[in-house]
């Protein structure tokens, strides 16, 4: 009697444990679907109780994810609903937010940034996202059945997010799942690639750059040496092509890192890098044209001298330029180079073609520069070089003064209408063979330089003033 009553008790307690299972699967999947329902966040008044379900059910999964017995039972097992409730929430139209500015402060415009309404609800689900690829539980082989190659461009499409706290989730969930699934790592890289491609030539703007450029400088470092085939040509056919980009300067520190990382495992990678740089040097901006000193003076220092012999005309006419343009900032970034030995070391071993180019105007600023400080700095300058060598320092100054004037930043208006004539010639040749051809507007023509409109604003008052006497 007694093994009779305890074997019926013990199977009531396995049917009210399996029961107690069934339950916590039911609110389980239910907690789940609450978390897939979809709301209008920008009106506050429209279903309120909805909303604040589907808060409580977030913060409930996230607590879930704290015991690893419910990891076990209820979230690996139903995977599936779970990374469905992911991508729910995650892949949907970015938001746009606003920046309007409130007032005058002491310190400057104050700015009231305008908050997604649906945001509390999307970063619950990144947090709890972000802790589900760190658990212990959650193993290699269940999570990449899901990082497939469109999960990976989907997810990437989210770093164009405007929202900053957003991309920071975005910045380290992908750098975990890149960390913990390796068989995934050249997939997530080949897309990253692509994005970046994207972004050079095609769209020129990408709020997540700096992210993606931060994730890859950690990839970078771990680059065994020599480098791999593929990581060079990655190099070469994305980072240096990424300076390119009109909105570089929102991303070019990390992009600098990214680049200097590169030369630590292999220096020969210098010179493609100073080619770009040459190659793609900024028009018409003065910050890009700073940031381009800076990192061109890092990577010299990385190269051999005798290594550098190709470059010399194009870098030190890229200098002189810099020198004497008519921003004062790029001017005197580049005077910092004289201030570098193992710049007057390269100005040294190749004085044959660097002292044409540097002496004569150095020493026409010297004598005319309207800037005090700058120009005490170029007297200093002029002082050097002479120093270094006088009688090529001399030879210099006696060169045709043609020769000096094509390192002139200014282009005098003879060079001016010489130009303007070249394509007005090559207008008229594609007019008469391209039918439907349509002239391009041209931004830097002559008549629509400042100068001329004053001009021809000046006419047209002198005129009205003219009939009112």
């Amino acid at each position: 009697m007694h093994s009779g009553k305890g074997y019926r008790s013990g199977k009531k307690g396995t049917s009210s444990k399996s029961g107690k299972s069934k339950n916590m699967k039911e609110l389980f999947n239910k907690k789940l679907q609450t978390c897939m329902k979809v709301y209008d966040y920008k009106d506050e008044t429209k279903d309120v109780k909805g909303k604040s379900e589907r808060l409580n059910a977030i913060n409930e999964l996230q607590n879930l994810l704290q015991d690893q017995k419910s990891v076990q039972q209820l979230i690996i097992p139903n995977l599936d609903t779970v990374m469905e409730m992911i991508e729910k929430n995650f892949f949907r139209p970015l938001p746009s937010i606003k920046k309007s500015n409130l007032a005058f402060s002491e310190t400057g415009i104050e700015q009231e940034e305008e908050v997604d309404p649906s945001w509390p609800h999307v970063q619950g689900v990144y947090e709890f996202f972000l802790q589900l690829i760190i658990n212990e539980a959650a193993d290699v082989k269940s999570l990449k059945v899901y990082v497939t190659p469109h999960f990976v461009q989907s997810f990437l499409n989210l770093f164009d997010t405007e929202e900053g706290v957003e991309r920071d989730y975005l910045k380290n969930i992908l750098h975990k799942l890149y960390a913990k699934l390796v068989p995934r790592r050249k997939m997530i890289r080949k897309a990253i690639n692509e994005c970046f491609f994207a972004l050079i030539h095609e769209n020129h703007k990408f709020n997540g750059a700096a992210e993606l450029l931060d994730i890859l400088a950690s990839i970078i470092s771990g680059f065994a040496v020599p480098l791999r085939d593929e990581h060079v040509v990655f190099f070469k056919n994305v980072i240096i092509p990424l300076h390119k980009v009109q909105t570089c300067s929102e991303f070019f520190e990390q992009l600098l890192r990214c680049s200097m990382l590169f030369l630590t495992k292999d220096r020969n990678l210098a010179i493609p890098l100073l080619e770009g740089l040459l190659r793609y040097w900024p028009f018409a901006n003065c910050v890009k044209e700073t940031l381009f000193l800076t990192e061109l003076q890092e990577v010299l220092e990385v190269c051999e001298v005798e290594k550098v012999e190709p470059i010399v005309p194009r870098l030190f006419k890229r200098i002189v330029k810099c020198i004497g343009g008519t921003h004062l900032q790029v001017a005197d970034r580049a005077m910092c180079f004289f201030e570098n030995d193992y710049f007057l070391s390269i100005l040294r071993t190749y004085k044959d073609q660097t002292f044409p180019m540097l002496v004569p105007t150095i020493v026409s600023l010297a004598e005319n520069h309207w800037h005090k400080i700058l120009q005490e700095s170029l007297i200093a300058l002029k002082t050097i070089l002479k120093e270094i060598d006088s009688f090529a320092f001399d030879d210099a100054l006696k060169e045709d003064s043609k020769t000096s004037k094509k390192y002139n930043m200014k282009q005098s208006d003879e060079e001016r209408n010489t130009l303007d004539k070249k394509w007005e010639k090559l207008d008229r040749t594609l007019k008469s063979t391209q039918a439907g051809y349509k002239a391009p507007d041209v931004p830097f023509c002559s008549s629509k330089l400042i100068m001329e409109y004053n001009s021809l604003y000046r006419k047209v008052y002198d005129k009205e003033k003219f009939i009112n006497q």
